[in-house]
């Protein structure tokens, strides 16, 4: 029987900081204050009213962009800008941990699968950086970002996902482990920032860093 594992991307495998830090660089250039530009790109990011309908992530960015602009009152100033962070972002490297935790689960004879709200410009350039082999789903494939349930559903009917040869993996709370909950998959929280549960659901399992999954699953 094939055993599965679907990951999560971004905060899960790749850190994501090097995108924030370019969003602060920018600021300074602009002359606005770094920390407020860096939480708001990162909320505009991660509100999921922000991608309906279905953008893909290049666009997306553009219009987070867009947005800090407003928020600055500035007149295209962030926006001008949208090809270096979309570089930065094809820039990410792994966590620490990661790509020797992959070649073991690998050698435990699991197949990799990453669902990530990225693109298909972008990804191949983070899927670089892992020594690993993947399939990849990207928001691009199925025009919908994650949370969304039919990003999950779609991922399962293709594998034929079940509890006994199944497990999702991810950094992500309210874009994976609520769903997951939902759909009543096990899944790993790689709880990397000490977060709270915001809602009721949990994950089978919690973590904070992705090495310790080998403990979990041998």
């Amino acid at each position: 029987m094939p055993k599965y594992l679907t990951f999560d991307c971004y905060g899960t495998l790749m850190n994501e900081d090097n995108t924030y830090d370019e969003v602060e660089r920018l600021a300074k250039i602009i002359g606005v204050d770094p920390k407020k530009a860096r939480a708001r790109f990162i909320k505009y990011q991660d509100d999921p009213s922000n991608v309906h309908p279905y953008q893909d992530y290049d666009l997306l960015t553009r219009s987070n962009l867009i947005n800090l602009d407003f928020q600055f009152d500035l007149d295209h100033q962030f926006e001008k800008y949208y090809v270096e962070v979309l570089m930065a972002h094809r820039e990410l490297k792994p966590f620490p941990e990661v790509n020797e935790t992959l070649h073991k689960l690998t050698d435990m004879g699991y197949k990799l699968i990453m669902m990530s709200n990225s693109s298909w410009d972008i990804i191949p350039y983070n899927a670089d950086q892992l020594d690993a082999e993947f399939d990849i789903w990207t928001a691009e494939d199925v025009h919908v970002y994650k949370p969304d349930i039919k990003f999950f559903k779609r991922i399962q009917e293709h594998y034929g996902f079940t509890n006994e040869n199944h497990i999702h993996i991810a950094q992500g709370y309210d874009t994976d482990i609520v769903t997951t909950n939902k759909l009543g998959w096990n899944s790993i929280w790689v709880n990397r920032e000490y977060m709270k549960p915001t809602q009721a659901a949990r994950p089978t399992h919690e973590i904070h860093t992705l090495d310790k999954v080998i403990d979990i699953l041998s």
